[in-house]
């Protein structure tokens, strides 16, 4: 006998709350460390960001004679960054016919669980797409309405949160390129990258992000010296991830990443914002006035934010 409609709607809620919500990011190696490092907004216009570090340039502050005339002007240097909400939403259409034709108890089950896990997997593509793009139809999810991710923070020029980079000095990113002429990538430059976003105690990267080829030519460099690889286990999703340890760092291998490049990335000073009351809100709709279906949907409300941009890098035109 088939499974009543009722027993599949509440399968396909529990599958969605407990299954899909949670492994939209644990099925991803930078989507699980985002969301583990995320921040919670209450909610606003936009999302603010506090600066990790003041430009003292502009400052009206400085070093002085005890005769001199003190300037009794306040300093109005940057505060925060600002930057819009992002809305992103995943569906789950369950056609009443398309159960039907599915016999038996287990029919409609793997029905069910096959359309919820396709639909986790889709928002887990454009969430790590969203986070490796520049916010922009020319990267990541293609779309002007993603995140504005790391493309557009990782920058040695231009405003980033309302912010130009002529006007906070501290407001860029070390870029190595090569004018658009692939070279091959030596340890020196590997090292140069990463030593760029280091300041002791105030920031420096965490992690290295670049897709298979160029994760091959970063492990070659270290034949011979003293590296560590390890598997990175994805939870409960039957494959696993390469991790190479280097500098104290994790290198990862993803494969949203733009070609011939690599980004080092501080997880402290670049992270996921999220509403604290659309996230990962899950929407039922039992009966759709348009269709004999039952509708869930998930959405997500944030964006990713660096609060400071000079604390990664990117490395271009690396020959794979």
């Amino acid at each position: 006998m088939a499974l009543p409609f009722n027993t599949l709607d509440a399968l396909s809620t529990k599958l969605i709350k407990e299954k899909a919500v949670f492994g939209i990011f644990k099925s991803n190696e930078v989507t699980k460390r985002m969301r583990k490092n995320q921040e919670i907004e209450e909610g606003g216009t936009t999302i603010t960001q506090p600066l990790a570090v003041v430009d003292d340039t502009g400052s009206t502050g400085g070093f002085y004679s005890p005769r001199d005339t003190l300037s009794l002007n306040e300093y109005d240097g940057f505060s925060a960054s600002q930057h819009d909400w992002k809305y992103l939403q995943e569906s789950v259409v369950l056609y009443k016919a398309d159960i039907a034709k599915n016999g038996g108890k287990l029919g409609p089950v793997k029905l069910v669980a096959s359309k919820v896990k396709l639909a986790e997997m889709a928002m887990a593509q454009r969430i790590i797409k969203g986070i490796l793009s520049d916010g922009t139809v020319s990267t990541g999810a293609l779309s002007a309405s993603q995140f504005v991710g790391l493309q557009a923070v990782i920058a040695s020029s231009g405003s980033y949160g309302g912010i130009s980079s002529t006007d906070l000095t501290s407001w860029v990113s070390y870029v190595d390129d090569n004018s658009g002429s692939n070279r091959t990538l030596t340890q020196a430059i590997l090292d140069k990258g990463f030593d760029q976003t280091v300041e002791e105690g105030l920031g420096g990267a965490t992690m290295g992000l670049c897709d298979k080829s160029v994760f091959t030519k970063v492990k070659g460099l270290f034949t011979g010296i003293q590296r560590t690889t390890r598997e990175s286990t994805l939870d409960g999703l039957g494959h696993k991830g390469t991790v190479l340890v280097y500098n104290g760092i994790d290198y990862i291998c993803e494969n949203n990443m733009p070609a011939n490049t690599l980004f080092h990335v501080d997880e402290r000073h670049f992270k996921l914002h999220v509403h604290k009351d659309n996230n990962m809100r899950v929407q039922e709709e039992k009966n759709l006035e348009t269709a004999d279906a039952m509708l869930r949907r998930i959405f997500l409300y944030g964006n990713t934010i660096a609060s400071e941009r000079k604390f990664h890098s990117r490395i271009n035109d690396i020959t794979v």
